[in-house]
């Protein structure tokens, strides 16, 4: 009886060996040869579930978004305050601790081949414009409760928010001494508070 294969299974499989490389080595080493020595498979089974490249780096940038995304889904199911959900929302892209060190690295080397890849690009700019809408939605309600003042521009303020946690994130990553994660939570805390009523 011929084995079953399981793809989606088989692809998850690929998906966490190229995970692993890309993280510890940076995306530059991201190639079908390394991805399948990493996953221990030939480069012929590899290619059976990613074209090349471009594939594989698509799928590295999936992968960091997805992982964020579960971790806002838990966040939301714990509470419905939009303040604290908005607060949530913002220090995922903090490097607060190894998961996320892993994810800052690989998402700012996704930044810079964006510039060259129309592709990433895309995926970038969509996925920082749903980052400042969910903020900024999360914000508005919070508005609309009577916990940020009238007067603040709520898309503007989670414009300001998103471009202060990139930051963030950009100096802890290289002076993590100097921005521990609790420096880090504490200065979009002070944002945050800047704001309320």
């Amino acid at each position: 009886m011929p084995k079953v294969v399981d793809h989606e299974e088989r692809r998850a499989e690929l998906g966490a060996a190229l995970w692993r490389l890309a993280s510890r080595d940076g995306l530059e080493a991201v190639t079908v040869r390394r991805v399948a020595e990493e996953a221990g498979w030939s480069t012929g089974a590899v290619v059976h579930y990613f074209s090349g490249k471009e594939e594989l780096l698509q799928f590295a940038f999936r992968t960091v978004a997805d992982r964020v995304g579960r971790r806002l889904a838990a966040a939301a199911e714990r509470t419905d305050e939009p303040l604290e959900l908005a607060r949530t929302w913002l220090v995922q892209g903090l490097p607060l601790d190894a998961e996320r060190q892993a994810e800052v690295r690989v998402w700012f080397a996704f930044l810079g081949l964006a510039l060259a890849r129309p592709e990433l690009a895309r995926a970038q700019r969509l996925t920082y414009r749903a980052w400042r809408g969910r903020v900024a939605a999360l914000l508005q309600e919070a508005q609309r409760r009577g916990q940020i003042r009238a007067d603040v521009d709520c898309s503007a303020a989670a414009a300001a928010l998103v471009a202060v946690v990139d930051g963030l994130a950009v100096q802890a990553t290289f002076e993590p001494r100097v921005l521990s994660g609790r420096r880090q939570a504490e200065l979009v805390d002070q944002h945050l508070d800047a704001l309320r009523a």
